[in-house]
């Protein structure tokens, strides 16, 4: 082959440092600067070698050719393949084997030049700047080389984050157990509402920012939970959040100082119990029964506690309802002492078994409940929106905290909810969930009374969307995380009931999630529990048999 064959080590890349400069664009490139070499025609491109190798261009992609060519040359330069002093080849010559213009190549070494990787000098040529090899020494690592737990050095908050945190994947939907049946949703009708209000933008939407929440949509809420919960509030009251979670986020740091200590339910939630330790409060571990959270145990542990963090409507995730009794007696434990309830009605709306007692909140006047809402359970997840009801002062002085912690939450969605909730569509949409997830559940414990033999504890008054479960014989009660890792291979929604106790004793059992559950399916997936139960008991006794 006539002309100039470039120079490959035996790992068939560039020989770098084999390479010579010379003044003329058609000289060989790459060299360290100030070689001369004789001016030779162009050369024809060799099929084992490329002026830039590694570097990949896509002309059907939408990012621009230069900005292709800027990162791919960065990342030679960054990763030491084209070291320090190197000459880069010509625009021309780039261009040339690229196919691309000589100007779009030289806007990507401009770009590469107002960082400081390359320096031109008139003449002479484009090099890799001498400094590029003082910072990567300076440095002290290769920077292609992933993160370790040296370089990248968590605080003590994340690190109890990450130890609190279950064995679940979230990604994966036979493991969120809770989640509703989003097929259901009218979309159709959300959609309208949507463009009705986008595609054409009142002036007031485009520049909104109110850190407390939408006006109507606080409006409506307020509308919403009085008719379903009976709560009356007034829009001064709520504070849109994008969550359940960000809202007991706010609260503990608003209102708490390290060292406070909380009430939490046992088993209850594992995501907000972590989130107590990790803000270095102390978390006291309360046991719950049939009647919801011991409140004369929790007094005896930690009669000074702070803030009280129950599910009293529906227990997290047993489904107890806290008795009567018990809500007077934790009513007059916050009077007495100053503390806050956080009243997490998570799904207050959805009862799919008859009518439980209203929230706490409703009881009366009382400023030390505050009422944590979300639309989650009833929508969607995906919506991540919530709300807090509480004192208006409380709430002036959260959306002061809150502008340092997200500043306002997303307008997007906010008037499309207001408008969802104001033509009464999401309260017709909520009657027609709760008889499906009521006619799901119900159909999901007949089939497991009738086939099951007893294997399983029934429990009643279940959430809407989840039914739990608990496993009689005790062989199968320590490993239910394996049960539940074996329904999930059959199709089933579940998880280990354990998973979600603390510092209690851990009780046993499988939760289904009955809500995603559609009526064809259910006898079927009942069956392969039953099963999937049995073949463990024969293996547990043959194990015992044969030691």
């Amino acid at each position: 082959m006539l002309g100039y064959r470039f120079p490959l080590d035996p790992k068939g890349q560039l020989d770098w440092g084999c390479f010579a400069s010379a003044r003329h664009e058609r000289s060989m490139m790459f060299s360290k600067r100030g070689a001369r070499m004789p001016i030779r025609r162009k050369p024809k491109m060799s099929a084992q070698a490329s002026l830039l190798p590694g570097v990949r261009i896509d002309k059907t992609s939408n990012r621009a050719v230069y900005l292709q060519l800027y990162a791919g040359i960065k990342q030679l330069i960054l990763e030491g393949v084209i070291p320090a002093g190197a000459s880069i080849p010509s625009p021309r010559l780039v261009a040339s084997e690229f196919g691309c213009s000589r100007h779009t190549v030289a806007t990507a070494y401009d770009f590469l030049i107002a960082e400081g990787l390359l320096s031109a000098s008139h003449g002479v040529g484009t090099f890799v700047s001498e400094l590029v090899e003082t910072a990567l020494k300076a440095a002290g690592s290769n920077p292609s080389a992933g993160p370790t737990d040296a370089f990248i050095r968590q605080s003590q908050f994340a690190d109890i984050l990450e130890r609190g945190r279950i064995d679940r994947d979230e990604e994966d939907p036979l493991q969120i157990f809770g989640a509703p049946d989003a097929e259901c949703f009218p979309y159709t009708l959300w959609t309208k509402i949507y463009a009705s209000i986008w595609s054409n933008p009142k002036r007031e939407l485009l520049h909104v920012t109110s850190a407390q929440g939408y006006d109507r949509l606080r409006s409506a809420i307020c509308t919403f939970v009085h008719g379903t919960r009976g709560i009356r509030a007034t829009p001064e009251q709520v504070l849109i959040t994008s969550g359940t979670t960000q809202s007991v986020d706010l609260l503990l740091r608003a209102l708490l100082n390290p060292g406070d200590e909380v009430w939490v339910e046992d088993p209850g939630r594992p995501k907000a119990a972590t989130l107590v330790s990790a803000l270095g409060l102390k978390r006291v571990s309360v046991p719950v029964d049939h009647h919801g959270l011991r409140v004369d145990v929790a007094e005896q542990l930690a009669p000074d506690a702070k803030v009280a963090l129950v599910t009293p409507s529906h227990h997290y995730p047993t489904g107890a309802t806290l008795a009567l009794e018990r809500r007077l007696h934790l009513l007059a434990w916050a009077n007495r002492s100053g503390a806050w309830i956080f009243e997490d009605d998570y799904d207050g709306e959805l009862i799919a078994d008859g009518h439980p007692i209203l929230p706490i909140y409703s009881l009366g006047k009382n400023d030390r409940v505050i009422y944590l809402g979300t639309f989650s359970k009833s929508i969607s997840p995906q919506l991540r929106l919530g709300y807090i009801i509480c004192h208006p002062e409380l709430a002036r002085r959260l959306v002061r905290l809150r502008f340092y912690v997200d500043y306002f939450p997303s307008m997007n969605l906010q008037p499309v909810l207001a408008e969802f909730i104001e033509k009464g569509h999401l309260d017709s949409y909520v009657r027609r969930m709760r008889r499906i997830y009521r006619e799901r559940q119900s159909t999901f414990v007949a089939a497991i009374e009738a086939t099951a033999d007893g294997a399983f504890e029934v429990f009643k008054n279940a959430p809407a969307l989840f039914q739990p479960l608990g496993l009689r014989d005790e062989r199968i009660g320590n490993n239910d995380v394996i049960l539940a890792e074996r329904a999930r291979k059959l199709g089933i929604p579940a998880f280990a009931l354990s998973s979600f106790s603390f510092n209690v004793k851990p009780r046993p059992g499988i939760i289904i999630g009955t809500g995603r559950l559609p009526l064809e399916r259910i006898p079927s997936a009942v069956n392969r529990l039953v099963q999937a139960t049995r073949d463990m008991q024969n293996i547990i006794t043959a194990a015992e048999e044969s030691s």
